[in-house]
């Protein structure tokens, strides 16, 4: 039972968190000229999503600074996922809050955190989504500006790793999406901020 009891308790809060991630994205949406409101079953697969993250980082990190770090960032994330895949824009105030989480949770040693493997880590992933541009190929500015705070918070390996995922998940919705013709899927911009919160959040559960 005292095994359980933090799988138990991060479920709890990850579903309890649902809440303050659809007000959180309903204000940032407002602020923006968006629809804030939230469809009810949206709502549910976040609660849900939140509610099996949330046992995952009891889980692994247990009930201690770096679960708080993680379920602190699972917010973020989800905030960033839901506001990117309904309207395809990722408001500034996410990717801060990314840089502000991983700085303090890191200087204050409640998370491995190196500073310059860190900044390398964002170098790094800035250059690796702004170089499609360059030949010809739209990268949104928010997914760019994403992908340097999730390198950031992972570091330089931890990036690479989150970027190699976030691959993967685009390439199987990509194989998965029905609506139109694959040529078609293939040349349509895709948001990547949904695979990259998504991956952001794994990997960062991984490497607790």
């Amino acid at each position: 039972m005292r095994e359980l009891l933090p799988i138990i308790c991060g479920a709890a809060l990850g579903a309890a968190l649902s809440v303050p991630v659809r007000l959180v994205s309903g204000l940032l949406c407002k602020q923006r000229g968006l629809a804030p409101d939230m469809e009810q079953k949206y709502f549910w697969i976040l609660f849900a999503s939140l509610t099996v993250f949330g046992g995952v980082i009891g889980w692994r990190a247990g009930i201690s600074f770096r679960g708080l770090y993680l379920l602190l960032l699972l917010v973020v994330s989800a905030c960033a996922f839901y506001i990117d895949a309904k309207h395809r824009v990722i408001p500034n105030e996410l990717v801060l809050a990314i840089l502000i989480l991983a700085a303090v949770f890191g200087f204050t040693g409640a998370i491995t955190f190196n500073i310059w493997r860190s900044l390398l880590g964002l170098a790094v992933c800035f250059v690796i989504f702004i170089l499609p541009s360059f030949f010809g190929k739209q990268v949104g500015a928010g997914d760019i500006k994403l992908a340097s705070a999730m390198g950031f918070a992972l570091g330089l390996t931890g990036g690479l790793y989150a970027v190699a995922a976030m691959g993967l998940l685009v390439l199987i919705y990509v194989l998965i999406d029905r609506r139109m013709p694959l040529p078609q899927r293939l040349k349509t911009m895709i948001p990547m901020g949904p695979f990259l919160a998504l991956s952001l959040v794994v990997v960062s559960i991984m490497l607790v």
